[in-house]
């Protein structure tokens, strides 16, 4: 995991701070939250519906949901408090990551 981490984390960081998002997220299909640029209390959590995650019912978890459901979309959850970010509103957009046609997971901004 570092070694990738290393690898890609500083053009992640870069696209937050060009884009001014709040944070970059990617999921693996079962919901798990393998990465984001802060790594605040939702990162190394489970985000899927029928998942045991305490966030699994936000907006972050409404994303991973809706970019599951219809991959090739961006999906967009509007504004609301975010527990994670000390419950400062928060709007998330995701959408399906795909390798040769195949999802492999999901990639998320927050606002």
């Amino acid at each position: 995991y570092h070694a990738v981490h290393k690898l890609y984390h500083p053009k992640y960081r870069s696209i937050l701070y060009d884009q001014n998002y709040y944070d970059i997220f990617m999921f693996d299909l079962k919901g798990n939250l393998v990465y984001s640029v802060y790594k605040e209390l939702d990162y190394a959590t489970n985000f899927a519906i029928g998942g045991t995650g305490q966030w699994k019912d936000s907006g972050l978890g409404e994303a991973f949901e809706g970019a599951l459901a219809n991959p090739d979309d961006i999906t967009v959850v509007d504004w609301k408090p975010y527990g994670p970010s000390n419950g400062a509103l928060a709007s998330f957009l995701s959408t399906g990551i795909k390798k040769n046609g195949v999802l492999i997971g999901v990639f998320c901004t927050q606002m």
